[in-house]
């Protein structure tokens, strides 16, 4: 009997760690993408939960007796995953949100699509933002930090006791910051292309005779363009700037939770 009980003990403290891992890797950036297998994601969990396992179940404490306490815990492992995946896909949002407005400026964005691998409406340079920043994030072994992390998580929010920490307020000003990021990574093109829109506006005002209207639309894509080749050397500092703004969140997060 002492065996079967050890034996249930580990299966519940392991099915508990998976969801944390599992609720964190369907939302963060690159494995969470509708392209990624569902299988593979939950394979990815799996052996990320077999590898921390050995670490994380001496430290968990005496789960609450009864089904529905160990119910209630696994759906705050389950919140806090998501919680930490959200977090991260920000990157995501930021990138896709720059590249949104760029194609507002140069007027691509009626002909955005449905993307099949993030599965929303896929905007041209925000795709092409979110390639590069998917190749950054796995040539400088971000995925490793975002691993580290979610170990590091255990100790702010162990598995027991049931409590979920109320970070309401954290979350809109987060959402709010996210915004501004996506500006300011779009800053340089949108406003070379706001003032241009104002140079062409003035022009077709002192030169009225001009028929501005069938030269504009493809001098201002040629021009942006050009705006986007001379700026691309500026996306790794950008995109680092984001991850790192990320990873203070998630600190800041764990603070709060701990407090």
């Amino acid at each position: 009997m002492p065996i079967l009980d050890a034996l249930q003990w580990n299966l519940l403290i392991f099915v508990l760690i998976f969801c944390r891992w599992a609720g964190m890797i369907m939302l963060t950036p690159v494995f969470g993408a509708r392209g990624v297998p569902v299988m593979v994601r939950l394979g990815l969990a799996l052996g990320l939960s077999l590898i921390i396992y050995p670490v994380l179940a001496p430290t968990v404490t005496p789960l609450a007796y009864g089904m529905l306490a160990y119910a209630a815990v696994l759906v705050k492992e389950v919140l806090i995953g998501l919680t930490f995946g959200f977090i991260l896909n920000l990157i995501t949002f930021v990138m896709l949100g720059a590249g949104e407005f760029i194609d507002f400026q140069l007027g691509f964005i009626m002909g955005s699509t449905v993307d099949p691998l993030f599965g929303n409406r896929s905007f041209i340079a925000g795709n092409f933002l979110m390639i590069m920043t998917s190749l950054i994030l796995l040539a400088t072994n971000t995925h490793h930090l975002v691993i580290a992390a979610l170990v590091k998580s255990y100790t702010f929010v162990p598995i027991n006791p049931i409590h979920i920490p109320n970070s309401s307020e954290f979350f809109i000003k987060i959402l709010g910051q996210t915004i501004f990021l996506s500006l300011q990574v779009a800053m340089p093109i949108y406003g070379s292309l706001v003032i241009a829109n104002v140079g062409v506006g003035l022009l077709a005002k002192v030169v009225p005779q001009l028929n501005l209207l069938n030269l504009f639309f493809p001098v201002k894509i040629t021009f942006g363009l050009i705006m986007f080749y001379l700026t691309i050397t500026l996306l790794g500092g950008e995109v680092a700037g984001v991850i790192e703004m990320t990873f203070g969140w998630l600190d800041e997060l764990f603070r709060g939770w701990r407090q």
